[in-house]
């Protein structure tokens, strides 16, 4: 039990390099049965421990288990940004923060759809009151870089805008859209800029 926990961030690195390979589909699957395996593994050790002292076998494979999530745990934290894998498509939430580009833009409300929360669709409205959009162009997009495999359900999405203020002034900042999947589609998550 204690050799799976040990090889635990080994796999996951492991898989992180399939991830950037032709073979990246498999990615998804190979953890699934690797974290199967791994509670297979833990299960049966538990059970055969059992017997001598369940006081004992439980802490241990409680043990195990909280082991494996803190070996795990800085391997899931972002270190970067990185273009995303080419299996996503080519949407990775693109549609979605143009959307909410677009109905700025034409001094319009974003559709209800394309916002995680009704809270953070608020905020935006708040934060861009008497800021006129007269353009916007997309500089760059990707995926968050991590040691473990790349997450798949969370993009970023950077923008050059081009804004006006009620005085007139013109300036132009970086958007950055943050977009999670979700199980219809992609929605924004958070938003970054445009600060005056």
């Amino acid at each position: 039990m204690w050799v799976a926990v040990a090889l635990t961030p080994a796999a996951l690195l492991s898989l992180r390099l399939v991830d950037d390979s032709a073979i990246a589909l498999l990615v998804q699957p190979i953890l699934a049965v690797m974290t199967v395996l791994f509670l297979v593994i833990v299960a049966a050790a538990v059970r055969t421990s059992a017997p001598r002292s369940l006081p004992r076998t439980l802490l241990a494979g409680g043990g195990a288990l909280l082991a494996a999530a803190l070996l795990v745990l800085p391997m899931t934290q972002v270190i970067g940004h990185r273009p995303c894998p080419d299996r996503m498509g080519s949407d990775r939430g693109l549609h979605v923060s143009t959307q909410m580009l677009d109905a700025w833009r034409s001094s319009g409300g974003p559709p209800a759809h394309v916002w995680m929360t009704t809270g953070l669709a608020d905020g935006w409205r708040t934060r861009v009151r008497g800021l006129a959009l007269l353009d916007y162009k997309l500089e760059d997009s990707g995926c968050w870089e991590r040691l473990a495999p790349v997450t798949t359900s969370q993009t970023w999405h950077e923008y050059r805008v081009t804004v006006r203020r009620g005085d007139g002034d013109r300036f132009s900042k970086i958007v950055t859209v943050h977009t999670r999947a979700a199980r219809d589609g992609w929605r924004i998550a958070d938003i970054e800029g445009p600060e005056p």
